[in-house]
């Protein structure tokens, strides 16, 4: 191989390695889709900032970070969250059921989707039984949805409704 030929293969290589070692892939835009709704990266990112704060000051000092299991175990569990809440807007949505959700947090804001479509769904039910219902449903519902998540984030296993 000539000169300038040995040149460009090693220009080549290095470039080649140094894709690859690069470190860390730029993170996607998008972390997930639910049903068509897209759950932008930048949340999921945030959400997991915070659970990572509050766990470290759970775990008290001494403790400087999380190791990479712990974070991505984080990052299922917030993204699940998200995934939750996107396909509860969505079927509420689809219900044609809305109720005042102005100002309120995520969590509060579910609490009413879930027990205006669990009134809705179930009528017949006595009211203790109606949130064990609904959960049955919910979980059906979440493992039939339409739901896609960026590799970046882990993989969604339909069947039993959970990111991986």
């Amino acid at each position: 191989m000539s000169r300038p030929g040995r040149r460009l293969a090693a220009l080549i290589v290095a470039a080649a390695l140094g894709v690859g070692c690069s470190g860390k892939a730029a993170t996607p835009k998008v972390a997930a889709v639910v049903e068509g709704t897209e759950i932008p990266s930048a949340q999921t990112e945030a959400l997991l900032e915070t659970q990572v704060r509050n766990e470290l000051a759970q775990a008290g000092s001494g403790t400087a970070a999380v190791d990479g299991d712990r974070r991505q175990t984080l990052t299922h569990f917030v993204l699940l969250y998200q995934i939750k809440h996107a396909l509860l807007r969505h079927l509420a949505r689809a219900m044609n059921l809305s109720v005042e959700t102005a100002g309120l947090n995520p969590e509060t804001e579910a609490g009413r989707l879930s027990e205006a479509m669990a009134g809705r769904l179930f009528p017949d039910v006595a009211d203790d039984q109606r949130p064990g219902r609904f959960m049955e449903w919910f979980e059906e519902q979440l493992r039939a949805a339409k739901v896609r998540v960026d590799g970046h984030f882990g993989r969604w296993d339909a069947g039993r409704g959970v990111v991986q």
